[in-house]
């Protein structure tokens, strides 16, 4: 199993964890970790070693952050480089799809690379447009 960390500016990823709860319920194996306004890179990088600490006991650590090159990304980008005993793989431009998808199939996944790859797909995927399409009136439709 994959464990799941959020991180982002603000309470992004909090707030994701609520949308979350919303939806799914209550997961396990999924850490938050907020980087707020009063927040030193060194609160944050020791919250981020905390969280993966947490996440110990899973085969690896997917990190799904908010933004590429912002604090978050790159303090989880520096502790996976600290922590060569724990596979982890870092994410930028996470959305709630993306984090529905990982807590619904983390069970699924012993590689973060995999799941990675696989959520990525799944965040591009939810990405749309509405756009109002003409109906066209069917003579052969049972009206159903």
């Amino acid at each position: 199993m994959v464990g799941l960390l959020i991180t982002g500016h603000g309470h992004f990823a909090t707030g994701l964890g609520t949308s979350l709860k919303l939806i799914t319920g209550a997961t396990e194996n999924i850490v938050y970790v907020d980087f707020e306004a009063d927040h030193t890179i060194d609160t944050l990088k020791a919250n981020l070693m905390k969280g993966f600490d947490e996440l110990k006991g899973c085969d690896g650590v997917l990190v799904l952050s908010d933004l590429a090159g912002g604090s978050p990304f790159k303090t989880a980008v520096e502790c996976k480089f600290e922590r060569m005993d724990q596979a982890i793989e870092v994410v930028a431009g996470s959305n709630l799809p993306m984090l529905i998808e990982g807590s619904m199939s983390m069970a699924a996944y012993d590689s973060p690379l995999d799941m990675a790859e696989a959520l990525m797909e799944a965040g591009k995927d939810y990405i749309v447009r509405f756009e109002l399409a003409e109906h066209q009136d069917d003579a052969q439709e049972d009206g159903i």
